[in-house]
């Protein structure tokens, strides 16, 4: 199984653009999520593997649009490779977990309380050379 967070450090962390990203697994989407229209959409169906920052600059190129909004990764069953499902959502998911007042932010927020959706296996944020990652309303920051 691909590991996101070795491939971060390995890729240089550096390098990444600013993205949020949602793996889940089931059927369908996870509720709270829309996609945001663009046209053109760049291509769907990509495993998540070493390649990712390589199919996500083709996917800028192709629309520099799909920069906003989360990354949709999906896997039908925990037997499957997570495959990118969609480019450019929105998450809207309820305001199920306590922040302790702290604003860190819309993207860091949506993140966080997406991470308690049904179906959501993990949301990761990218920001300023740094990655988070948000399961079950936990955030852990990951480190070099």
């Amino acid at each position: 199984m691909f590991d996101l967070e070795s491939y971060w450090r390995a890729a240089g962390h550096h390098g990444w653009p600013s993205m949020m990203l949602c793996l889940f697994t089931g059927d369908g989407l996870p509720d709270y999520c829309a996609a945001m229209p663009r046209d053109p959409l760049p291509a769907t169906g990509f495993p998540l593997g070493e390649d990712f920052l390589q199919v996500y600059a083709q996917a800028i190129a192709k629309n520099t649009a799909i920069h906003d909004g989360a990354i949709m990764v999906g896997r039908r069953d925990e037997s499957e490779l997570y495959r990118l499902e969609g480019w450019s959502y929105r998450l809207f998911p309820p305001d199920a977990v306590k922040t302790n007042g702290m604003n860190r932010g819309s993207a860091f927020n949506s993140c966080l309380a997406m991470s308690k959706v049904a179906k959501v296996d993990a949301t990761y944020l990218v920001s300023g050379g740094r990655l988070v990652r948000f399961i079950s309303g936990d955030v852990k920051h990951i480190e070099l």
